[in-house]
């Protein structure tokens, strides 16, 4: 079987944690004094980590079934 890549079930919870991850990326961006590049690199690291915890808190099936799918390989 193949690895499969389905639609996200949960993209209220992406927007959410992108808009945020954003405005606090931009506001620490701000506040140290980082060039736009940093300000995305910041933004996006908060953004993977928050989409992960937000997907751990929940324990939805897609995100076990996905890892699951990691963990068995690909084959």
């Amino acid at each position: 079987m193949g690895i499969t890549v389905p639609f996200c079930d949960t993209p209220g919870q992406s927007v959410v944690i992108g808009l945020l991850a954003g405005a606090i990326g931009g506001a620490v961006g701000l506040l140290v004094g980082l060039q736009p590049l940093g300000v995305a690199v910041v933004a996006g690291m908060l953004a993977l980590v928050g989409e992960l915890a937000g997907h751990l808190l929940r324990g939805d099936q897609q995100f076990r079934d996905a890892v699951q799918q990691v963990r068995g390989g690909w084959e």
